[in-house]
């Protein structure tokens, strides 16, 4: 892969983190019990297609 390709899409990578841990921060603040439960029901999506696949 190309060097210049793998920085921009490992920037868009830390931005995409950056941007969940802050909207969480912002879940568990305001919403803590919905927070959870969204991370909660997120988890089981993502171990149901990692196990499909």
């Amino acid at each position: 892969m190309d060097d210049a390709l793998r920085t921009r899409l490992d920037a868009a990578l830390v931005l995409l983190v950056a941007n969940f841990l802050l909207l969480l921060g912002i879940g568990l603040q305001s919403t803590p019990e919905t927070t959870i439960g969204l991370l909660a029901l997120a988890a089981l999506l993502g171990y149901g297609l990692v196990r499909s696949g």
